[in-house]
């Protein structure tokens, strides 16, 4: 009886503390991916400011040659105007 009551105690013990370690094994394993998934999201977020940026300086370069054909055409209307006033002459 005593060496069941020594069994049964040592199986109460021990149940806990391969939970325990249980735990802990899948608590690193968890860490693990969120680390892994942490440095994802850090590595898509540098690639979104990039684009961003990127989208800003196309932008920005777009509306400098919107800008520079605006101005070619007023030469150009100028220019035309000129020849008409000189073949009116």
């Amino acid at each position: 009886m005593s060496t069941q009551i020594t069994l049964i105690a040592a199986l109460l013990l021990a149940v806990p503390i391969f939970v325990k370690y249980l735990l802990a094994f899948q608590l690193r394993q968890l860490l693990e991916v969120f680390k892994a998934k942490d440095r994802e999201v850090r590595s898509l977020l540098a690639q979104l400011q990039a684009l961003r940026q990127e989208q800003l300086v196309v932008r920005k370069a777009r509306m400098r040659v919107q800008q520079q054909h605006q101005r070619a055409q007023v030469r150009r209307s100028l220019v035309e105007e000129r020849l008409v006033q000189a073949q009116a002459r």
